[in-house]
């Protein structure tokens, strides 16, 4: 049965318990900031879905559960960790503004809310929710923001290619064992026993013998896999499934039907299998892991600058792709997206500024690839603001006729004097009988007026702000444990990245709170 907290205050509460002195350095804590000003932000009511109206015990409370996650994520702590900080730290007493004979909650019902979080919207709901009412409370604008990735690992060994192959199998037998006996016990015994009664023989191998063990490793899958072929009982666990995978991935089927030895591909794609504990971790430039995708606000005047969107990506998937996802995610976090987008390179297309335009943002990110120099570029020609109409060449002559394609989405320009321009050679147009014909469409002119405006002084200034994210990355990394997560598979990862930075979002505004306190400013409280 849902039950929403009780607004009515504990009448022996920790502050009632301590003599003048110590209650005044109570109320002068981040505890008493986030009971004044943090609990209000958490909206209960998102999570009365999640309960029964009618039967059951009532819920514990939402706003203690919740905070209990967040304070785990500010100090990166352990579950035990933070359920010992539960019970005996008075702090934490205040802040939650609980007594102490309150101060308590189990393993299983932090678990229960991660998986309600998980399996609802992994956790994108409560840290929108809550951000953007934090961003009302503190009065932050976001006009102006800037996005970035950062590389992470969950909760695996990084292996190598023989330990990839000795642990996916290993991992299959060892269940195989438990669910399957017979099933197992049809095996070779030889094969058994390499991975079962010996376990890690090969993954231990020396760097010599580890080629040859290989070969033996990827025989082995083959054998696996030809003596479970039928058995649908088998075939249906998840761990079989992983050597399927390890073998579609790493290996060339053979022709023959007994083959002595088994070819290894040269180049495994990137999303290949990387590690039978997190089947969804791959394979990119920065190594074996997820990409994280952080976009906060950079505003000048704010007084602490708040992360409006996070999300997990692949490894070894594109930064190119992440910039309409992100201004998606700021849209429902702040009410609409920011005027301008700071990025780096790695974000920067044709494609993704004009995208960008239809949500009211101007991405700032530089176009890295420079065009050939023996080759005129769009940017040499003089276009309409609007950039649909061609006004003149690099030369000065204007086009004879020009118009939109049959499609509507190039615009395609014809040029008469040209047969001793000086220019010819290097031209992007294109003979059309006696005429030349210059294609171009919304993004490469995009491009090319990025091009040219991120040679000047003013743009180089003003995108310096991009580069103040990076520290973010960094706080959430040695701070609160972004840089190996305590949990596996991606909708968990994805749940666990923003709950960290729904954290440090409430950690800088409850810094900020003690530093006008302490200075004798009263700030605005949540007013929702």
């Amino acid at each position: 049965m849902f039950r929403l907290s009780s607004p009515q205050r504990p009448l022996f509460g920790v502050e009632h318990r301590l003599d003048a002195v110590k209650r005044g350095r109570l109320e002068r804590s981040w505890a008493h900031q986030y009971r004044e000003k943090g609990l209000p932000l958490i909206d209960e009511g998102r999570f009365a879905k999640f309960f029964d109206d009618d039967n059951g015990r009532p819920n514990k409370p939402v706003r203690l559960v919740t905070s209990v996650l967040l304070f785990k994520e500010v100090w990166d702590l352990t579950d035990a960790e933070a359920l010992a900080e539960l019970e005996w730290n008075m702090l934490w007493h205040y802040a939650l503004d609980i007594t102490p004979e309150e101060a308590h909650t189990c393993q299983k019902t932090l678990h229960n809310t991660r998986v309600r979080l998980v399996n609802d919207d992994e956790g994108a709901s409560l840290f929108e929710g809550t951000t953007a009412r934090l961003i009302e409370a503190a009065g932050l604008q976001t006009h102006r923001q800037r996005q970035d990735s950062t590389h992470i690992v969950s909760n695996i060994k990084i292996l190598t290619r023989l330990g990839l192959f000795v642990r996916t199998l290993t991992q299959f037998l060892e269940a195989l064992r438990k669910q399957q006996p017979s099933a197992c016990e049809g095996l070779p015994e030889e094969l058994r026993a390499r991975y079962l009664d010996r376990e890690g023989y090969f993954a231990d191998a020396r760097g010599s013998e580890a080629p040859r063990r290989l070969k033996q490793a990827a025989l082995d899958v083959f054998t696996v896999l030809r003596a479970i072929e039928g058995n649908a009982a088998v075939m249906q666990m998840e761990s079989f499934t992983l050597v399927k995978r390890l073998f579609d991935d790493q290996c060339v089927a053979p022709k023959a039907k007994e083959p002595k030895r088994i070819e290894l591909n040269e180049k495994p794609s990137s999303s290949s299998l990387q590690s039978p504990s997190d089947p969804d971790v791959t394979y990119g430039h920065k190594g074996k892991g997820y990409e994280v995708q952080l976009t906060e606000t950079c505003v000048p005047e704010n007084p602490f600058q708040a992360v409006t969107a996070a999300s997990v990506n692949g490894a070894n998937e594109s930064d190119q792709h992440q910039v309409q996802p992100a201004l998606e995610q700021t849209e429902r976090t702040c009410g609409e997206a920011p005027e301008e987008l700071h990025t780096d390179a790695g974000y920067g297309s044709g494609a993704n500024i004009v995208e960008a335009r239809e949500h009211g943002t101007e991405l700032k990110a530089p176009i890295g690839a420079k065009e050939s120099e023996k080759h005129l570029s769009l940017g040499e020609f003089t276009l309409n603001e609007a950039g649909d109409r061609v006004l003149t060449c690099p030369t000065g002559a204007a086009p004879v006729r020009q118009g939109p394609t049959k499609s509507g989405k190039k615009v395609q320009a014809w040029f008469g004097a040209c047969q001793d321009c000086p220019l010819k050679s290097i031209c992007p147009t294109q003979k059309d009988g006696r005429l030349r014909r210059l294609t171009f469409d919304a993004e490469t002119v995009a491009v090319a007026r990025r091009r040219a405006e991120q040679e000047t002084s003013a743009f180089k200034e003003r995108h310096k702000i991009r580069s103040g994210i990076e520290a973010t990355n960094s706080e959430l990394k040695r701070c609160h444990g972004l840089r190996k997560l305590r949990v596996r598979r991606r909708p968990r990862v994805a749940l666990a990245v923003r709950l960290k930075a729904l954290a440090l979002n409430m950690k800088r505004y409850m810094t900020y709170l003690c530093e006008t306190a302490s200075a004798g400013i009263t700030a605005p409280a949540y007013a929702g």
